[in-house]
């Protein structure tokens, strides 16, 4: 097993999606002395949620590795590949959810909730959700939310409703865009590697995207205007600019993976820059 194999089987590049946890500290903090203090207890849930998302896909991996060995993206993965044993495999597995006992211990118990709740929904969308139409995008979805509460609880501070919103919306147009993708890319043989993509229509999906990239950006910018943070207000339009351009992607690039055409788009990541940066600016002025 060389190192490469081992990332790939801890979907290392997903970690991306863990910095959620982080969004309650920067949102409930006015000023970088408050996000310093509660900078460790967020490390610990960013760490907990690494080592947690990547259980959930190795459990996946462990239902799922003969049916991978006939998808052409999938089949190259360690388990469907022969490169890590199945056994190898479920030692890891248990040593990750080992290393979230001293963290569950030192973050409370509400923080262990939702680190179960996050659990307890990727089984469930291994084994049931995946193949249920919308069950499958909301499951996924739920997974996002999860990473918000747990960076809040992590720090003893609420969730907005807007928060809980714009994450919701944002995290189902994310996710229309890859089951979009994911029916381009298989074609005719899509619901052969994924069930419940027979279900799914390019027309249909279209559709919730708008829906979803509308109720996101609406309840963004009514919970930025209700801040009224002149910096903050300037994210709206990175905002729109940045849906905009995954839409484009999606239509026009025939991409769609969150974790890697996100990443590898330089508008992007050029978005993404320019929203911290105003979020610094917010912080600090």
């Amino acid at each position: 097993m060389s190192a490469k194999d081992l990332l790939e089987l801890l979907r290392v590049k997903q970690y991306v999606k863990n910095l959620l946890v982080f969004v309650p500290l920067v949102f409930s903090q006015k000023n970088l002395l408050g996000i310093y203090e509660n900078s460790f207890n967020e490390f610990l849930a960013f760490l907990s949620f690494c080592a947690l998302s990547s259980a959930v896909y190795i459990i996946n991996d462990l239902r799922d590795y003969q049916k991978d060995k006939i998808h052409p993206i999938k089949s190259k993965r360690p388990l469907a590949s022969g490169k890590i044993s199945r056994f190898v495999a479920i030692l890891i597995l248990i040593t990750l959810l080992a290393i979230n006992l001293p963290i569950f211990y030192h973050l409370g118990l509400y923080f262990f909730i939702v680190s179960i709740a996050y659990l307890a929904n990727g089984i469930l969308y291994t084994y049931i959700f995946k193949n249920l139409q919308l069950f499958d995008v909301f499951s996924i979805s739920f997974g996002y939310i999860m990473r918000i509460y747990a960076g809040a609880y992590a720090i003893d501070v609420p969730v907005s409703g807007y928060l809980f919103l714009t994450v919701f919306f944002l995290s189902l147009f994310l996710a229309f865009g890859k089951r979009r993708y994911e029916l381009l890319y298989l074609g005719e043989r899509s619901k052969d590697f994924k069930k419940v993509l027979g279900d799914y229509s390019v027309y249909y999906l279209d559709q919730l995207m708008v829906i979803s990239a509308t109720l996101t950006l609406v309840v963004y910018t009514i919970y930025v205007a209700q801040k009224g943070d002149i910096y903050l207000r300037f994210t709206i339009p990175v905002v729109v600019f940045g849906i905009f351009r995954y839409y484009h992607i999606t239509h026009n690039l025939e991409k769609g993976e969150p974790s890697d055409d996100l990443l590898q788009d330089g508008i992007i990541l050029l978005s993404a820059g320019a929203y911290i940066i105003l979020l610094f600016l917010s912080i600090t002025l």
